[in-house]
């Protein structure tokens, strides 16, 4: 008898699931990963990590001194975070982050002039 209460608490919200949040229901916090390199140059001997806190979001590429800074809405499927440093030459060279939910992580792309990479992160 017991057991036929419990998915009516469910429905109630006065019991809740034991399952971990998805990137895309939940992806406030930190999640670390290490980039793969498919074309160039890339930071990947180091971690890297990703942010999401309030309405900002920050990719930090290997660990350096680099820091990638976009804005997040609520509910956004898509980060999307920049850098742009002058070069040589005083010419910009820019740096770029998207990502993506997928299941449990966040899928994404790092792009500067010298490298272009994959990364997966888990939520640390």
């Amino acid at each position: 008898m017991r057991l036929a209460v419990l998915p009516s608490l469910l429905a109630l919200g006065l019991l809740t699931s034991c399952e971990t949040p998805t990137a895309a229901s939940d992806p406030y916090g930190t999640w670390v990963g290490k980039l793969v390199t498919d074309e160039g140059q890339c930071p990947t001997d180091e971690l890297s990590a990703f942010r999401v806190r309030g309405n900002s979001i920050v990719f930090n590429p290997g660990l350096n001194s680099s820091v990638l800074r976009g804005s997040y809405k609520e509910g956004d499927q898509h980060y999307h975070a920049e850098l742009v440093d002058k070069g040589m030459n005083n010419t910009p060279y820019r740096q770029v982050f998207d990502g993506y939910p997928v299941g449990q992580g966040i899928g994404g792309t790092l792009q500067t002039p010298r490298c272009r990479a994959h990364i997966t992160l888990v939520r640390r």
